[in-house]
């Protein structure tokens, strides 16, 4: 029981500075694009180049967990993060932060995949819902203190101690993570499929890099086609490896079965129009409602805030409410929280965008715990490590597409708009809505889809 607690600190603590670690650098990065000097795309690369990695070695670090010792995994990754973001603090060259953070994306996917993964293995099975919820309430915090200590640090002490950040965290985590003693099966090294996580690697890796050029006006086609046409090669090519492989990263027949199926579509889209959303809060809050950032900073973590309150407790309607049914209501939720965002104008009340930031919170902390459980409780014994990191990838991917693809939106919105008699402000407030209106129409389609999925035995 000892070994659990330590497990189950570890985990949440990695969950907390993960989140954290991404929340609290975006919003340094206006103040290092002003002391570089550089632009906006340029200043991205930061998020970007730890987004790949994190991304694109989640099946290989889901693979590690499944054969490894924990303590070693959780050791490890908390290690490589406080080294690199130590590091990453005392870089005066911009373009040397770009392989940092490259490097401690492989630590990010490791310390995020382990959650879940963890959670399905070696939790009791009634417990485990539970400790969803308790993992999903540390990434809210995360995502709720980031903006708010990150802008502080910066404020106070200068843009390069927001790198510090997590470093007490990593310290922490590995005192606890040491103290693990819960032994894991061992694989062969040898029989990893090296070559799959190459090519998945590859694939994520030009997948991203197609949807940053495919919104850039002065990147020519040759270059976007080229990019997709990788990422589809390698694709096909990760596909026949999985399928040939007596122990793939990735083993596809997996989503043959309909919940896990389900939760990877379904947090794809959750976290599309949810992440994208998010994108395009603060200019709505700020460029044409004309509040500060430090209002807008407390207007964004609503939110957050709401869910990993309910996060915590979510649990609890187990006795009220099925799975399935947790995971319906929280879809529900945010189609009603994406159709109010699209009342919003230049004269919308501050209840009545706080209320319905409220209920997306709700709908995230219902949905979050509920599909994590879905999803993981389905996978066959042995499989919790790829499982969680596919689940992670989906994630990853919505978010990414959720920027790119609200973004884009938003600027042929706003273009159709201004060739109406409208001054530029409400052009501006007229394009965010009708882009609300399209995450309103994604919602509605993902709580369409999330009524198949099977309850649970």
């Amino acid at each position: 029981m000892k070994n659990q607690t330590f497990l189950i600190i570890s985990i949440n603590i990695a969950a907390l500075m993960v989140l954290m670690d991404l929340s609290a650098i975006n919003i340094a990065l206006p103040t290092i694009k002003e002391y570089f000097d550089i632009s906006v795309t340029t200043v991205s690369l930061i998020l970007m180049s730890s987004m790949l990695t994190a991304t694109g070695t989640a099946l290989i670090m889901g693979k590690f967990i499944e054969s490894q010792n924990s303590k070693t995994i959780l050791t490890t990754a908390f290690l490589l993060f406080g080294i690199t973001t130590t590091i990453t603090s005392q870089i005066s060259n911009f373009y040397w932060l770009i392989p940092i953070r490259f490097i401690q994306g492989i630590a990010e996917a490791a310390l995020y995949v382990s959650g879940p993964a963890l959670i399905k293995q070696l939790v009791a099975a009634s417990k485990q819902q539970k400790e969803y919820g308790r993992w999903m309430m540390s990434c809210g915090l995360g995502i709720s203190l980031g903006p708010l200590i990150g802008g502080l640090l910066i404020h106070s002490f200068g843009w390069q101690t927001v790198f510090l950040i997590n470093l007490p965290l990593s310290i922490i985590g590995i005192l606890f993570a040491y103290q693990i003693k819960i032994e894991n099966p061992k694989i062969d090294p040898n029989k990893v499929d090296i070559l799959g996580g190459i090519y998945s690697f590859l694939f994520l890796g030009f997948f991203i890099l197609f949807f940053n050029l495919v919104t850039s006006s002065s990147v020519n086609v040759l270059s976007k086609l080229g990019s997709a046409s990788a990422s589809l090669l390698f694709l096909i090519l990760f596909i026949k490896q999985e399928k040939t492989s007596s122990t793939p990263v990735l083993d596809l027949k997996l989503f043959k079965t309909i919940n896990f199926r389900q939760a990877n579509l379904g947090f794809l889209l959750f976290f599309l129009v949810n992440i994208g959303s998010r994108f395009l809060r603060p200019f709505y809050f700020e460029e044409t409602r004309f509040l500060n950032p430090s209002t807008s900073g407390i207007l964004m973590m609503v939110s957050p805030s709401v869910m990993l309150v309910l996060s915590y407790f979510s649990h609890l309607f187990r006795n009220y409410f099925s799975t399935r049914n947790m995971v319906i209501l929280g879809n529900i939720l945010l189609s009603i929280s994406m159709l109010m965002f699209s009342f919003w104008n230049t004269d919308s009340s501050m209840i009545f965008i706080i209320v319905s930031m409220v209920i997306l919170g709700l709908a995230m902390g219902f949905y979050y715990p509920a599909t994590t459980q879905i999803g993981m409780k389905s996978l066959p014994q042995g499989k919790h490590g790829m499982g969680s990191a596919s689940i992670s990838i989906s994630k990853s991917i919505g978010k990414l597409m959720g920027v790119l693809l609200f973004g884009l939106f938003f600027q042929v919105s706003f273009e159709f708009f201004s060739h109406q008699n409208l001054s530029y402000f409400l052009i501006k407030s007229e394009a965010i809505q009708l882009v609300f209106t399209v995450a309103f129409g994604i919602s509605i389609l993902n709580t369409l889809l999330s009524l198949g999925i099977k309850n649970e035995k």
